[in-house]
């Protein structure tokens, strides 16, 4: 398929504080992610377990994930952001070209070396998502640029739902989100299989998504969202900055590189095929908003196998509705109370969690 043969996500959009809580990573565990934008391994390389699996089936997601990892070992902080298009540098190119292209298997390194106008750009901004969403920023600064400058300034919760409420709410915007995100429309913008082929919520989407984004504007600081800014603004300002971007978290990551181990795959097909009882932490992102119910339930038997005793799982969905069949309920132990805290607590607000312990 065409999708998987791109660079579809440059930045992840997952809050990692409240996956945390799901996973609850222990010294010495080992864990499996999905690569996507690396920023899953990236993150779980901040805490103690003592392994990380990080698997795709896009190689364009690995070699991502391959050159944020270089740019960390061989790059101070303040050359890190810049390097990746946090903050401004006209050097991109040629700090790739002789720090980092070094440290890139050679697959790697030929994928990136036609890749030189991403590098040069920033990479972190250079993925389809990211992209259309700042075309989509520039558009909505047309209409609303002020609006949006004003809701990025707030720094108390009361002051920012009254300006929600009297504001910023309207029904052209309303009007906007269900166009852009109702599938007729963004199959042809975004081939994204989790955007157009596992709808549910009566086809409307964008009306899901812009209720949710409301109830996020009600409970958390847009200054503190990276979504709402990558849609509005198109950047990601200090404010939001995922951990693998702040100091604390390059500092944790630099001292644990040797820890990843990246696969290209299938990872249904990884963890069914993998040896019982293998791994402690399930990192699984919104890919159940990818397949069908069938191939969820067969992700689910893949965990299972590969699943210590007690092994913590995080499944987020997007726009999909999936279910654990009746029959591996008592294996699947939800927890629904940390499921709705999570949902709650989650300043990237499309996502819904499935998250739990794996009785064995």
């Amino acid at each position: 398929m065409d999708f998987y043969k791109h660079l579809n996500y440059s930045l992840g959009n997952e809050d990692w504080c409240v996956e945390a809580q799901a996973l609850r990573v222990n010294s010495g565990d080992r864990a499996v992610c999905v690569t996507a934008s690396g920023d899953r391994p990236l993150h779980l390389l901040m805490t103690d377990c003592a392994e990380v699996i990080s698997i795709d089936m896009n190689h364009a997601q690995n070699y991502l994930f391959d050159l944020k990892m270089a740019a960390i070992a061989t790059l101070d902080y303040e050359q890190y952001l810049a390097f990746m298009g946090c903050t401004p540098s006209p050097h991109r190119y040629a700090i790739y070209k002789n720090t980092i292209a070094p440290q890139l298997s050679s697959e790697a390194a030929a994928f990136w070396a036609s890749r030189k106008t991403m590098l040069a750009r920033g990479v972190v901004y250079q993925g389809r998502v990211e992209r259309l969403t700042n075309v989509i920023a520039k558009l909505l600064h047309v209409f609303r640029g002020a609006k949006i400058k004003k809701l990025l300034t707030f720094d108390d919760i009361e002051a920012q739902r009254h300006f929600v409420k009297t504001e910023w709410d309207t029904k052209a915007l309303r009007k906007a989100f269900e166009l852009i995100i109702h599938p007729s429309f963004s199959k042809h913008i975004l081939q994204d299989p989790g955007l157009n082929s596992y709808v549910e919520f009566a086809n409307k989407p964008g009306l899901y998504i812009y209720h949710r984004m409301l109830n996020c504007l009600n409970t958390h600081l847009a200054k503190k969202s990276a979504l709402l800014q990558l849609v509005f603004t198109g950047k990601v300002l200090p404010d939001a900055y995922f951990p693998y971007l702040t100091l604390d978290g390059y500092t944790k990551i630099r001292r644990s590189t040797g820890r990843v181990n990246v696969v290209r795959g299938n990872i249904v097909e990884y963890l069914t095929k993998s040896e019982p009882n293998q791994f402690d932490c399930f990192s699984m992102s919104d890919i159940a908003s990818y397949m069908p119910q069938a191939i969820f339930e067969a992700l689910l038997r893949g965990i299972h196998n590969a699943a210590k005793p007690n092994a913590r799982f995080c499944i987020r969905e997007f726009i999909s509705k999936r279910s654990i069949p009746r029959e591996w309920q008592a294996i699947y132990k939800r927890d629904p109370l940390l499921e709705k805290k999570l949902e709650q607590e989650e300043k990237n607000f499309v996502y819904r969690f499935i998250v739990g312990d794996i009785q064995k």
